[in-house]
């Protein structure tokens, strides 16, 4: 049960955890309290997916450990969401966060759109590894139609994920599309590009820390203003994949058509599944009711038409 926001913040602490909620550090104050009340970070990290904050298992332990601190609207919505799952009142981690530092490039939001950094659901500073490509290149094209399908394993491992995209030039001379890919927890999975259709890979870039990849694909050929193009890629790891328990695809602009499918292994089947969708930076995710039905084929979906800026997603608890 979350404590009341009329309690202190260290109401049922003990001293030395109180203390530093109080007057910090937060990654001391997050650490004594996550070892209070008994939770590993998996089991807080699939806490927060419930509650619509899906966080990686590495930023979490990045926090813990001081090598990261929280900044930026996702991260900030993110601990406030820690706060209820860890049973402590509004603002008893957030007060501890310091304002944010200079952080290094970043992509500007698209025109009434969200930023990049936001519709990946990373930090601004895992973008400083993609250099020399075109973080706002993808404004130059306009989104018809996405279809994103994960198949997930027996061991609760998210096999490969199949992107198949239509898409229309805004302007003349178009060629590429960049796509981003993440794991969800940190460690050594090595996400990698498997396959590609009428498209072929140009640069590629990786933040070491999070793994978080970046692709060109580029086209057949340039594309004159108002044509459309069809094309598809596959992702997956050359090391070990990781458990997964959410499939989510981030847009910056307009999609005319969204589908986002999850296809389970007849021996990993989820108790429960739900949608969820973060309109706008800074904004709480809202998670969506009732739950989405896993069928006799063992898939799940999503479908959003004429969906806007923001990121889409569903969330699965295994147990």
């Amino acid at each position: 049960m979350e404590a009341s926001a009329l309690e202190p913040a260290d109401a049922d602490l003990p001293a030395e955890a109180a203390a530093a909620v109080r007057e910090g550090p937060f990654d001391v104050a997050f650490d004594l309290v996550i070892r209070h009340r008994g939770l590993s970070l998996e089991g807080l990290q699939r806490r927060m997916a419930i509650r619509g904050a899906q966080v990686s298992l590495a930023t979490l332990s990045y926090w813990r450990r001081g090598r990261r601190h929280p900044e930026g609207g996702r991260s900030l919505h993110a601990v406030r969401v820690a706060e209820g799952c860890l049973g402590l009142p509004a603002d008893a981690l957030t007060g501890l966060v310091t304002p944010a530092r200079p952080r290094a490039r970043r992509a500007e939001p698209f025109p009434g759109g969200v930023s990049l950094a936001s519709a990946l659901g990373a930090e601004p500073t895992e973008l400083g590894s993609c250099d020399g490509i075109d973080l706002d290149g993808n404004a130059r094209l306009a989104i018809a139609s996405v279809h994103q399908r994960a198949t997930l394993t027996a061991d609760r491992t998210e096999g490969s994920v199949r992107t198949e995209m239509v898409v229309t030039s805004r302007e003349d001379g178009v060629d590429r599309w960049v796509s981003f890919f993440r794991p969800q927890t940190g460690g050594a999975h090595h996400p990698a590009l498997r396959s590609a259709h009428c498209c072929r890979p140009g640069r590629i870039r990786r933040d070491p820390s999070s793994e978080l990849l970046a692709v060109e694909l580029r086209f057949d050929y340039p594309l004159r203003a108002g044509e459309t193009y069809v094309f598809d890629f596959d992702f997956g790891y050359d090391g070990e994949p990781p458990e997964t328990s959410y499939l989510q695809f981030g847009i910056r602009a307009p999609a005319r058509q969204l589908v986002l499918q999850a296809h389970f292994d007849p021996a990993a089947v989820p108790v429960r599944c739900y949608r969820y969708h973060r309109p706008r930076d800074g904004s709480s995710d809202v998670v969506g009711e009732p739950e989405l039905p896993v069928g006799p084929s063992l898939t799940s979906h999503i479908a959003v038409l004429d969906a806007q800026p923001g990121v889409y997603g569903m969330v699965w608890e295994w147990d």
